[in-house]
């Protein structure tokens, strides 16, 4: 059997380590917050002939007095909200069969100095940037419904899944994490230090940050509809 080479197999062993440490996080965020925020989906107002509708989805309590998310925005960790609307297709004794897809994320971040609360909605190429001043303000706008143009056209029997993931990771925790694991730590053992030195104390300090990290992942399904 192949020996792996020395410095990939510290690499996986601290990936086996963060992953064990993510992995119990999620396990706490989900426990604690599942139950405080919620996800809703509902149908509009049938406006066209066909009875096509289209979904509304909205997050509910995403900022309460004991959420982890709020306390994670005050630490200065921002809060990324994925959405994704999936339209299905009731096809009764056979399989449901997915037909279509919106995705849009919505990145909420606490500016300190200012002492304002700033939020992007990406939808595709487009970016709309919002500031509010309080957190109440700021959890209204959360709580808002997006309409989502994605709605069959054709005949048949419907329905909407919706599910939102919210994770305090952002883009350059991510990179910083793929450095550490791919290379950072194998290059200073490499030049001769412990296991401590090979880490550091920024290291140290990044892979417990992100053990206390909360994530969430709710579901929603809407009612059924009849496309004519």
């Amino acid at each position: 059997m192949p020996r792996l080479p020395a410095r990939l197999l510290r690499t996986l062993g601290w990936g086996c380590v963060l992953t064990s440490l993510l992995v119990g996080a999620h396990s706490r965020g989900a426990a604690q917050q599942s139950g405080d925020v919620r996800l809703h989906i509902t149908l509009a107002s049938d406006s066209i002939p066909s009875g096509s509708r289209a979904p509304l989805v909205r997050s509910a309590n995403m900022l309460g007095s004991n959420s982890r998310w709020l306390s994670a925005l005050r630490s200065g960790l921002p809060v990324r909200l994925h959405y994704r609307v999936e339209v299905w297709r009731s096809r009764g004794a056979w399989f449901d069969t997915f037909e279509r897809q919106a995705e849009w994320d919505v990145l909420i971040r606490h500016e300190p100095l200012l002492d304002q609360y700033t939020l992007l909605t990406f939808v595709g190429a487009s970016r709309q940037e919002r500031r509010y001043a309080t957190i109440d303000a700021l959890g209204a706008a959360l709580a808002f419904a997006y309409q989502v143009n994605v709605r069959p056209v054709e005949a048949g029997r419907y329905y909407y899944a919706a599910s939102l993931q919210v994770t305090t990771l952002s883009d350059s925790d991510l990179d910083e994490l793929e450095r550490f694991l791919a290379g950072d730590v194998g290059q200073a053992s490499e030049r001769g230090g412990n296991l401590g030195d090979a880490l550091g104390r920024e290291a140290t300090r990044f892979l417990l940050r992100l053990a206390g990290l909360p994530s969430l992942r709710l579901e929603a399904r809407s009612q059924p509809f009849t496309v004519r």
